[in-house]
């Protein structure tokens, strides 16, 4: 009948209502647990931290806590992963274009990338960061950096040069979120693109927007 058609909506639109409500509040839920954690991890090793100590911060029980996370290492294991898909995502979808082509614009996105995710980005390549962290974002921008000095990164000589120029940027990067930004993102990556890749043989015409 109509009655029971209308009931039948009505019940799936306040279950639907319902989840999406859940959904919210465990993405909330996992925020305020990060964010507590990551006030933590800014200041002191991340074996000193205790799950207690992020709980109290953020206003739960351990329980809660231990609904999302097994314990210190997979949160920050998870933090870092979302980044390293974010990059992956981006570098996979420009390898299949031209990348040589369009350095300063993939540049430019990166800089955008790493400054929008800045509080997580700086200290994870700082010296207090974890180092998997920056060999496993080497790995994911190492086809990209081989792309724009046109080598074979497969070559055991390449792929030293390709880790000399990762780990350069990388620690420029490094320096230019954690000291304020004194050059904008557009300063940044001609900065980049004139001192660390013009001594390469990639086209000179690629350093001019």
């Amino acid at each position: 009948s109509l009655f029971l058609y209308i009931s039948c909506v009505i019940i799936t639109k306040r279950e639907v209502f319902i989840m999406q409500k859940r959904e919210e509040l465990t993405q909330q839920t996992k925020q305020n647990l990060r964010e507590a954690f990551w006030s933590l991890y800014i200041q002191k090793p991340i074996e000193k931290i205790t799950v207690k100590e992020i709980t109290d911060i953020a206003g739960y029980n351990r329980g809660t806590f231990y609904l999302y996370y097994k314990d210190t290492y997979d949160l920050l294991a998870k933090i870092e992963q979302e980044l390293l898909e974010v990059v992956d995502a981006l570098i996979t979808q420009w390898l299949e274009n031209d990348a040589l082509h369009n350095l300063p614009d993939h540049m430019e996105h990166l800089m955008e990338l790493a400054q929008t995710y800045s509080s997580y980005m700086g200290v994870l390549l700082s010296d207090q960061g974890d180092p998997k962290f920056a060999s496993q974002l080497k790995e994911i921008l190492k086809p990209l950096i081989a792309c724009w000095l046109q080598i074979d990164d497969t070559n055991k000589e390449s792929s030293l040069l390709c880790e000399f120029y990762l780990s350069g940027l990388l620690s420029v990067i490094s320096i230019w979120l954690c000291e304020e930004k004194d050059l904008d993102i557009e300063q940044f990556v001609q900065f980049i693109i004139s001192h660390i890749f013009s001594i390469t043989n990639i086209n000179s015409s690629l350093v001019t927007r």
